[in-house]
């Protein structure tokens, strides 16, 4: 292992990755976006409710209108940011979501202002608790109760300051109270429920390792195994008759040294490549035999991926499954031209990772089944992106481009 590799494996391992449930459980997260557009609906449509219950109340109905509008931005806004395809969401993207529909709930309190007969019936904190509720999944818990704490303070703040125009008067604290327990109820529970799944996920990757480790020393003796019995099939292959025939004739000529020397370099050459054989490859391999179609020989395997400073290495154990579905699930494509596909990894500073493919299949259910494996991917800290142009189908995964110190 080259120095350069072993640098770029160290930084990449041992860069931080955000302890979220999108970030560890990619796909598992994918299958729960559903929740945000739901609770975006949910909170619209309590907002046009409760605004319909205080339209005697409005002092600028004009401004009640805009709060929806915005309310309704906010919600658009989450649904897309948290869309499979465009997987991680950013602390920006966080702080956008929410601040909009702060901001929509602090404009329905300014088109009730000195008219509002009641706090526990205002839309605003409940439009905010429902999308704080499904941040959890996308940001650290930290983050999500650090901005929850926030807008419950605006909007406790807001309440309080609407203490002297209410029906039942009572201590500003307790309108404040009213007002921001929702946000941070639902923020709570939400992150409870993160907290849990990161846990559960975390435990399940050290059980994983665990096994893994366990079975590292069999996996080796089955390694050293195939290399031995590929040796054997060679030497049967070509050896044996060879030395048989020798001591047939008892004499040895300059031709039989000759073809000696070569039997012995194709045999190193075997015995190189098993020892030496790619998982990227061995992969790729696979995918194809599941599709009936024939691995090949060891130079057939080695062929079809070129990755000569085996930067395969620099995937993580969560990166390899990803990477591992997303073949297979090429190489099962039904309009896939076996021989065609290849993989190809270059630049060890910044390992970039090249699928490419020939295939009929449509665009549109190309992006259907491979969408998913590049979001993971993107959550998985690297950069991935699909272009299919003329019946060729090009995959690129990447890692960030490093900084300098």
């Amino acid at each position: 292992m080259n120095e350069v590799l072993s640098e770029t494996i160290v930084h990449y391992r041992s860069t931080p990755v955000e302890r979220t449930p999108q970030r560890l459980d990619p796909l598992g997260v994918q299958s729960a976006w559903l929740l945000v557009p739901l609770l975006g609906v949910v909170a619209v449509g309590y907002a046009v409710f409760s605004t319909f219950l205080h339209h005697d109340q409005l002092r600028n109905p004009a401004l009640a209108v805009w709060a929806i509008a915005v309310l309704v931005l906010a919600v658009v806004v989450a649904t897309i940011r948290t869309h499979p395809g465009l997987a991680p969401v950013g602390l920006w993207s966080h702080l956008a979501i929410i601040g909009v529909a702060l901001a929509s709930a602090c404009l329905f309190a300014a088109a009730v202002w000195g008219h509002n007969q009641r706090i526990q019936d205002d839309w605003g904190q409940i439009a905010v608790a429902l999308l704080l509720a499904a941040m959890p999944l996308y940001r650290p818990v930290a983050e999500v109760l650090a901005v929850a704490a926030v807008a419950a303070i605006v909007l406790g703040s807001l309440a309080a300051a609407q203490g002297m125009s209410l029906i039942i008067s009572n201590h500003p604290l307790v309108y404040a109270t009213v007002a921001a327990t929702p946000v941070l109820a639902l923020a709570f529970g939400g992150a409870g429920y993160a907290w849990t799944m990161t846990g559960e996920t975390l435990r399940w990757r050290e059980v994983a390792r665990a096994g893994q480790l366990r079975l590292e020393g069999e996996l080796r003796q089955v390694a050293r195994r195939m290399v031995a019995q590929e040796r054997a099939t060679a030497l049967n292959a070509e050896a044996v008759p060879f030395l048989t025939g020798l001591a047939a004739r008892g004499t040895i000529t300059d031709e039989d040294r000759e073809r000696a020397r070569a039997i012995a370099d194709r045999l190193r050459v075997v015995a190189v490549e098993a020892v030496e054989r790619s998982w990227l490859a061995e992969t790729v391999a696979l995918a194809l035999a599941r599709r009936g179609a024939d691995a090949g020989s060891e130079a057939d395997r080695a062929s079809r991926v070129h990755d000569p400073d085996r930067l395969e290495q620099v995937l993580s154990e969560e990166q390899r499954a990803i990477v591992g579905a997303l073949i297979g699930t090429i190489a099962a494509l039904p309009g896939l031209e076996p021989r065609s596909l290849r993989v190809t990894v270059a630049e060890p500073g910044s390992p970039v990772f090249l699928v490419t493919a020939r295939t009929a299949e449509p665009r549109r259910l190309l992006r259907s089944d491979l969408v998913p494996f590049l979001s993971a991917l993107r959550s998985a800290s690297m950069e991935a992106a699909m272009r299919v142009k003329a019946g060729g189908l090009t995959v690129r995964f990447a890692y960030p481009e490093r900084r300098a110190p």
